[in-house]
Parts: structure tokens; sequence; C-alpha cells
């Protein structure tokens, strides 16, 4: 449970990120990214360790709002679940014209590394 939260906010800040201010940005870089405790992060930006769970937790907040708001991670996962189901069934379909769907494949895999 605590790795899926961990994943999940760091792909919000990836997205919201920069709609933060940048002690929230950098706490939750120290905190979620490089796994520094409440305490080195207290100890870092001259705050008590109340004031760093505080600056975390409003931070995570404003991303979860965020997301409510704008949905691009939702919309972000949806194409890329639909993109690997396109790849899957092209994968399958090798049949009539071997050399359109090694283009469509080559095409698919470069949107892949893309995304």
């Amino acid at each position: 449970m605590m790795i899926e939260k961990t994943e999940k906010i760091i792909m919000l800040k990836d997205f919201y990120g920069p709609l933060l201010t940048q002690k929230q940005q950098d706490a939750l870089n120290l905190y979620y990214e490089n796994d520094w405790s409440l305490s080195e992060i207290a100890d870092s930006m001259g705050i008590s360790r109340q004031g760093v769970y505080d600056l975390l937790r409003r931070a995570e907040q404003a991303l979860i709002d965020y997301e409510q708001r704008l949905c691009l991670l939702e919309r972000f996962s949806l194409t890329r679940e639909h993109l690997e189901k396109v790849f899957i069934l092209l994968n399958e379909v090798k049949s009539v014209d071997e050399q359109k769907i090694d283009d469509a494949l080559m095409i698919l895999r470069e949107i892949d590394d893309l995304i």
C-alpha cells in the first residue's frame, strides 16, 4: 500500500509539481525520491519536524486536488492502457501485409517509448 501511494505522489508531482511552491517541491523530492526522513529534511530546510510533516501533507493534498480538477494523470494512464491494448492486438494480427504491420508496430514502440 505504501509503495502505491509513493508511486502515485511521484507521478502527480511529475504532472503538477511546477504548480507547487519551491519549498513544497523540494520537500517532496527529498522525502519521496531521495528517501530522506522527516528529521533529515527538517535539518536541511531549517524547520521543525512537524513543519516538514505539515508541508508534505499540504503539498500532497494540493497534488490530489489538482488531479481531481484536471485529471491529467488519469487521462495519461488511460491513454497508455489503450496503446498497450492496441500493441497487443497488432502483435496478434500478423497476417495480410507483414510490412504494414511491422511499420505499425515500430510506430507503436516509438510511442510507447515516448510515454
